[in-house]
């Protein structure tokens, strides 16, 4: 999966601009949207992310006697959450996976090219991807083997699985750094062949580590 096959484009979002007052800003945000981007009076870079949380964060660093009247009067530039370099993704230099560690953090991940906002990444549509490569709504049975880190594993599972006509879903590696063994899930279609399956993948120096 690549960033552009994900992205939600600039087009099809709700922008904010930071001139924009807070009580503007709530009332878009009350239109069942808990964060968004804020990008620059011309519209092409982006500052950050404006969310209830920040804004709520900015009121309690007000003077208590502030009627809430004027605090909806401020504008918006102090209360964006203002995101370093590792807290986006380049639209030609960043991978799907460099999102990960962004998403769990926010509820988009902001996507650019070079300098110039072009959109975002919704959790969403990440969590979508994830669940597609699992196979997670597809009916299936879950093996997970150990295997040596070394050319030809996958071909090797694959002509075990041709063998008994057994269709793969999904396959995932883990500890891709790691140069000696690694674990393998693979989810296969239902079969009546799944105890030859599994003694034959045993037979060929896969072990077995887990069947559901």
């Amino acid at each position: 999966m690549f960033i552009r096959n994900c992205l939600t484009q600039k087009k099809d979002l709700i922008l904010l601009n930071p001139e924009m007052t807070i009580g503007k800003a709530l009332d878009i945000l009350g239109q069942s949207h808990y964060s968004l981007p804020v990008l620059s009076k011309d519209g092409s870079s982006f500052l950050g992310i404006l969310s209830k949380r920040s804004i709520l964060e900015y009121y309690e660093s007000q003077p208590l006697s502030t009627p809430l009247e004027e605090l909806h009067k401020h504008s918006i530039f102090d209360c964006v959450e203002q995101t370093t370099s590792l807290e986006y993704v380049d639209l030609r230099k960043s991978h799907f996976e460099d999102c990960l560690p962004i998403i769990v953090r926010y509820p988009f991940v902001p996507v650019l090219d070079g300098n110039k906002f072009v959109g975002i990444i919704k959790r969403s549509i990440v969590e979508k991807t994830l669940e597609s490569c699992f196979g997670t709504n597809v009916k299936g049975i879950r093996i997970l083997l150990g295997v040596h880190n070394q050319v030809g594993t996958l071909l090797g599972v694959s002509k075990i699985m041709t063998k008994y006509n057994v269709n793969i879903i999904s396959d995932i590696g883990f500890e891709a750094d790691s140069k000696y063994l690694r674990r393998l899930l693979i989810k296969i279609e239902p079969t009546p062949k799944l105890t030859k399956v599994l003694e034959d993948l045993n037979k060929h120096g896969y072990r077995i580590l887990e069947v559901e």
